[in-house]
C-alpha cells in the first residue's frame, strides 16, 4: 500500500523519515531551522514495505543508501515548503521587502 512519508535529507543522505503527519512536518520544519549546514525537509509517496527498508537503512547509519532507495521506490517526492506563519518573523521581514 502507498503511504505519504516526510523527512529530513542533507548531502549525506536521508536523516530523519517519518510517516506524514501535520504534526511531524511542523517538527521536521523546527528541527531543519534549528540544525547547520545544507539540509531541507522533503516528502514522498511510496510502498510501505519500502519504507521500511528506507527506516532500517536509516537506523543503521545508511543515510545515502536510504535516498538512493526513496529515489528510486517513490511515486513521487518532493521539497516541503513552510506555510507563511512557520516562518521565522526575520524571514518574514526580509520576504516583505
Amino acid at each position: 500500500m502507498m503511504k505519504s512519508y516526510v523527512g529530513i535529507v542533507s548531502k549525506s543522505g536521508i536523516e530523519a523519515f517519518y510517516p506524514e503527519d501535520p504534526a511531524t512536518v511542523r517538527f521536521l520544519w523546527r528541527r531543519a531551522q534549528r540544525q547547520t549546514g545544507r539540509i531541507a525537509c522533503f516528502w514522498g509517496v511510496l510502498p510501505s514495505d519500502a519504507a521500511e527498508f528506507i527506516q532500517i537503512e536509516i537506523a543503521l547509519g545508511w543515510n545515502r543508501e536510504a535516498l538512493d532507495h526513496l529515489q528510486q521506490h517513490a511515486r513521487e517526492y518532493g521539497f516541503i515548503v513552510p506555510f507563511r506563519e512557520d516562518l521565522a518573523p526575520h524571514a518574514t521581514e526580509r520576504m516583505a521587502s
